[in-house]
């Protein structure tokens, strides 16, 4: 099935917005066996959505997203009835649906969102739940068209009530066997290098992402029967032993948190967190996964010295020695945070994290991360880190997390 994907917007053009909705709707068919043979993205320009309706006609099936709400420069289900050469008509259950859901939310409605209820005369039209533009989808030919809105989060969710189900009935969906590692620890070179001879099989494709600062490797066949799914699990295995312990999780839903989460929930301990060049990033990282204050219990940003010293019990004797920056203080950081949070580990971070405040003997990039336990010995490791600010930072993050990974994991296989 020959499919193509048209993105609509002048904020995907001139870098104001990310087109996440071409690898959304890619990622989707990939799970059902299905890929995208081209895109384009086109701004909200008449002429020129209409042209890459024209285009993408040489397709079985056309997804379009962008272009559906209320505004003047939302042209795209209007230039598709000029495509079609068919009148908009108004869609009544739409446009009450808008109206009812203004009122519940105590907005008023204005004339211009009647705009969203007009689809092309012989549409099919369907429900948003999660927004105001309906999904309307369009046969012309021998092309379907499904149009979506742009915004991620009601794409997503109407591409899973509406075009899953309609491939399942009219696609030749077939099982598309996939495995994927996320790591964290190794460049994407480094990586490969690890992997390199080990994945040669013709039917398997095998798909690096840098997602800074993690590398995903994905092992994806493309084979329905058990000599495929044995040529998998074959493949993965090869893939855990060479990666080893930097595989931190085989899900794609899985966060670097969400593992550290599951198992501090598993083991009944808590964290606290200590942070100065992060900033409470490390403590926002934890706190941005639900259910957190179950094992998050507090972080302490500390820039200060004088808060290094009052909240955490640094002793002056070691930043007059070794400065703030430093694996002693670094140290005495998370000591500090758990016994003062009284958790069963704490994370400490201190670094420069640039662009300026970095000497010869201590240049930007350099950081300490620090895990400090109850009853175990506390762990620092140096880090001389060659990106930007906010690089260094999440890297930063990354890095004292990895170490409670780590730990967490040694001592489930201790136990």
């Amino acid at each position: 099935m020959h499919i193509e994907i048209v993105t609509i917007g002048n904020e995907l053009l001139n870098g104001d917005l990310a087109d996440t909705n071409t690898a959304r709707l890619g990622t989707l068919l990939r799970q059902h066996g299905l890929f995208v043979r081209a895109g384009q993205t086109v701004p909200d320009v008449r002429a020129a959505i209409i042209e890459a309706l024209r285009i993408a006609s040489r397709a079985d099936v056309v997804l379009v997203s962008g272009g559906l709400g209320p505004t003047e420069d939302d042209l795209t289900v209007s230039s598709m009835a000029d495509l079609m050469a068919v009148p908009l008509v108004e869609h009544t259950p739409t446009l009450e649906r808008i109206k009812a859901r203004f009122a519940s939310r105590g907005f008023p409605f204005t004339p211009n969102n009647a705009q969203q209820a007009l689809v092309p005369e012989g549409a099919e039209v369907f429900d948003n739940p999660v927004g105001t533009a309906p999904h309307v989808q369009v046969q012309h030919g021998k092309t379907r068209y499904f149009f979506f809105p742009g915004v991620p989060s009601e794409l997503a969710r109407l591409a899973d009530d509406y075009l899953v189900p309609w491939l399942a009935a009219n696609a030749p969906v077939k099982v598309y066997r996939s495995a994927i590692f996320k790591t964290f620890g190794k460049t994407e070179s480094q990586v490969a290098t690890l992997l390199d001879g080990l994945l040669r099989d013709p039917r398997m494709h095998v798909a690096y992402r840098a997602h800074m600062p993690e590398i995903q490797v994905s092992l994806h066949v493309d084979a329905a029967d058990a000599e495929g799914r044995e040529l998998l699990e074959r493949s993965a295995s090869h893939v855990r032993e060479a990666l080893g312990d930097i595989v931190y999780a085989e899900d794609a839903k899985a966060s670097l948190v969400s593992v550290i989460a599951r198992e501090l929930i598993a083991a009944g301990q808590t964290i606290a967190t200590a942070e100065s060049c992060t900033g409470g990033l490390v403590a926002k990282m934890c706190t941005d996964l639900a259910g957190s204050s179950a094992w998050f219990k507090e972080g302490v940003v500390a820039y200060d010295n004088a808060v290094k010293v009052a909240r955490l019990g640094v002793p002056t004797v070691l930043l007059a020695a070794h400065g703030a920056v430093s694996r002693e203080v670094c140290q005495a950081m998370a000591e500090g945070i758990v016994a003062t949070a009284n958790t069963d580990w704490g994370l400490a971070v201190t670094g420069i994290a640039g662009p300026g405040g970095g000497t010869e003997t201590k240049p930007v990039g350099l950081v300490y991360v620090a895990l400090a336990g109850r009853g175990r010995p506390t762990k620092v490791v140096e880090r001389r880190l060659p990106f930007d600010r906010e690089r260094n930072r999440v890297v930063s993050a990354y890095a004292v997390l990895d170490l409670l990974r780590r730990a967490l994991m040694a001592a489930e296989q201790i136990a």
